[in-house]
């Protein structure tokens, strides 16, 4: 008992357990249906060339969800006992996903293509406004070219298997192959989409990164465990 308190045993214990946790080695990873890559695609996002990379490694802040269950109550279980609570079901809270956005601002267009893509806008001939996207063009050309949509076009939602994803966020430490190399356990969020996209603050000023947030729900989610005290 006398050594139990010792800042020896204490490291080794840490040792043993591959060390502490911090909280900047993690992994995102989004596993999205192909018709949404394509339209990621004519949004000049490229997620199926490579820019699935900028997205994954831009994300600057990550969450893992909450974990909560939904409560019941009885009164009087035993003799003079009051209210006991008793779980009934699982709450899948949402979450949220932070981004440096390089100059092309590759991850807000992700977001915004993302959700986009989930309303579907049509011109009252039918045709679905898939998105305008230019290539190296200067301001005053944009707004030459541009094809204003039709003010009378409706917005209609496409089907959940088209849009909604799976995003498995990993809880990684370093290790002897890379900075992200030995993963301790995964959170794999199913039909995951995203609701809301926070605004992004610009202002003349010192010079700072853009970042974007965007939230997500989902319907549940399981977890991966792995031990990596046993990591070779």
């Amino acid at each position: 008992m006398a050594n139990r308190g010792s800042i020896d045993k204490f490291l080794a214990l840490m040792n043993a357990n591959g060390g502490m946790a911090l909280s900047n080695s993690y992994l995102v990873k989004f596993e999205l249906p192909d018709v949404l890559k394509t339209h990621l695609d004519l949004a000049g996002v490229n997620f199926t060339n490579g820019s699935n990379d900028i997205v994954e490694l831009m994300c600057d802040e990550a969450q893992l969800p909450n974990i909560n269950a939904a409560t019941g109550n009885i009164i009087g279980k035993y003799l003079g006992q009051g209210q006991v609570e008793y779980p009934i079901s699982k709450v899948y809270t949402d979450f949220q996903l932070t981004w440096m956005c390089d100059a092309n601002m590759t991850p807000h267009k992700f977001v915004t293509a993302w959700y986009d893509f989930m309303f579907a806008e049509e011109s009252q001939t039918g045709e679905i406004y898939s998105g305008s996207t230019l290539t190296g063009k200067s301001f005053n050309d944009v707004i030459r070219d541009d094809s204003p949509r039709h003010r009378s076009r409706s917005t209609t939602l496409r089907f959940p298997n088209s849009y909604q994803s799976r995003v498995l966020i990993a809880k990684s430490e370093t290790g002897k192959k890379s900075a992200t190399d030995r993963v301790s356990e995964i959170y794999v969020m199913e039909d995951v989409f995203p609701y809301s996209i926070d605004a992004v603050p610009l202002s003349y000023g010192p010079s700072q990164i853009t970042k974007v947030s965007a939230n997500f729900k989902y319907t549940r989610h399981y977890i991966i465990y792995n031990d990596i005290r046993k990591f070779s």
